[in-house]
C-alpha cells in the first residue's frame, strides 16, 4: 500500500485514541442570523488569556470536529509553546452533537458562516490578532473567504493544509469506481454526509425546497449526495455548479495577507493535479510548501510516528506575529 494511504489510514485510527492528546473544550453554541446554529469549541480556557491575546481560528475538514486527531495534536503543541493564546474550532452546522436548526447544513465553498463568526469575534475582541488554520475542505473555505474579503480581511495570516483547491476534480476522482473509493475514502466521507441528513431529516424535509429523503439516504457517493441535497438547498442548478462555484482558486489573486499552503504529493484525497501552481506563484502573499509524503492531514515521521505538521504551523504563526 502506498505511503500516502498508510499515513492517512493511521491518522484515522488516532481519532479514537484521546490518551496523550486530550484537549478540554468550552463549548459555545453560535447562532447565525438565519436561525442556524453551530458548535464553537474553545480550547485554552478564555479566562487564562487576555482579551487582546492571539486568537487562532481552526476550520476542520468535511463534517470534521474538534475531536479529530490532527486538530487535537496541533492544539496540544500550540498550548505547550504559546499558552497565552486562545483557540476556537468553528465546526459546521449539524456536526459534533449540534442538530440543524434550519434545512441548510454546509458545503465546501460556504463562507457565510465563517464571515458572520469573524464579524462577531471582532466586536468581542477588537484588538486581538487573528490567525486562521484550515484543514482539507476547511482550508478551501478559509482561503475562499480570505480572497472574498480582500484588503479588509481581519486575519493577519492563515495556513491552508491539504486544500483540495479544485472541488469538482476532487469530487469526480472520489466517485471513480476504485477499491479505495468504494471501501475507504469516498465511502467514509459519504457516510458522514448521509449521517448529517438522517440525524436531521425532520428539519431538512420541513424546508421550502422539494427533496427526496430516500434518494438522499441512498447516496452512493459525494456526487449523489450533492445532487440530491446540497445543490438544491443552496440554490445551485447541479452538483457540478456547486463544486465549480465553491473553489477558492479564482480568488487567490485577491488575497492580501500571508497564506501558507501545505500539501503532500501522495495525498490520496486531494490530488496533486489540482494544485494551482501558477495562481500561487503570481501572488507574492502566497507560499506553497509541497512535501513528497504526508498523506491526507497525517504527516507522521520517524519510527515513533510523531506528528510533523503542528510544529510547522506553530513556526509559521510565530513568524507572522514577529513580522506583524
Amino acid at each position: 500500500m502506498p505511503q500516502g494511504d498508510m499515513q492517512t489510514i493511521y491518522l484515522y485510527t488516532q481519532h479514537y485514541k484521546p490518551a496523550g492528546c486530550l484537549i478540554n473544550y468550552d463549548r459555545e453554541i453560535f447562532e447565525f442570523s438565519d436561525g442556524g446554529k453551530a458548535a464553537i469549541d474553545w480550547a485554552l480556557p478564555p479566562q487564562e488569556a487576555s482579551v487582546d491575546a492571539l486568537l487562532v481560528i481552526i476550520i476542520p475538514g468535511i463534517a470534521g470536529t474538534s475531536y479529530d486527531y490532527y486538530i487535537r495534536s496541533f492544539i496540544r503543541h500550540l498550548r505547550e509553546q504559546k499558552p497565552e493564546c486562545r483557540v476556537a474550532v468553528l465546526q459546521s452546522r449539524g456536526c459534533n452533537g449540534v442538530r440543524l436548526a434550519t434545512p441548510k447544513a454546509f458545503h465546501g465553498g460556504l463562507t457565510d458562516d465563517l464571515r458572520e463568526f469573524i464579524e462577531q469575534i471582532c466586536t468581542r475582541m477588537p484588538n486581538a490578532p487573528l490567525v486562521g488554520i484550515g484543514f482539507s475542505l476547511g482550508a478551501n473555505i478559509l482561503t475562499k473567504y480570505i480572497g472574498e474579503e480582500g484588503a479588509k480581511c481581519r486575519f493577519i495570516a492563515a495556513a491552508s493544509v491539504c486544500n483540495p483547491f479544485d472541488i469538482d476534480m476532487t469530487v469526480r476522482n472520489m466517485c471513480l469506481p476504485t477499491l479505495k473509493n468504494r471501501y475507504l475514502y469516498a465511502a467514509a466521507l459519504t457516510r458522514s454526509l448521509v449521517s448529517v441528513f438522517t440525524e436531521n431529516e425532520k428539519v431538512i424535509m420541513a424546508g421550502d425546497v422539494a427533496l427526496d429523503a430516500a434518494e438522499i439516504a441512498a447516496s452512493r457517493n459525494i456526487s449523489d449526495f450533492n445532487e440530491a441535497y446540497t445543490a438544491k438547498v443552496f440554490g445551485y442548478n447541479s452538483g457540478k455548479d456547486l463544486n465549480m462555484g465553491g473553489s477558492c482558486v479564482p480568488l487567490l489573486k485577491d488575497i492580501t495577507i500571508p497564506v501558507l499552503f501545505i500539501n503532500a504529493l501522495d495525498d490520496p484525497m486531494c490530488y496533486k493535479q489540482s494544485i494551482p501552481y501558477k495562481e500561487i506563484k503570481h501572488n507574492p502573499n502566497l507560499v506553497l510548501a509541497l512535501t513528497r509524503h504526508g498523506g491526507h492531514l497525517a504527516y507522521f515521521e520517524g519510527t515513533r510516528l510523531t506528528p510533523w505538521l503542528p510544529q510547522q504551523l506553530i513556526m509559521f504563526i510565530c513568524a507572522m506575529l514577529e513580522w506583524k
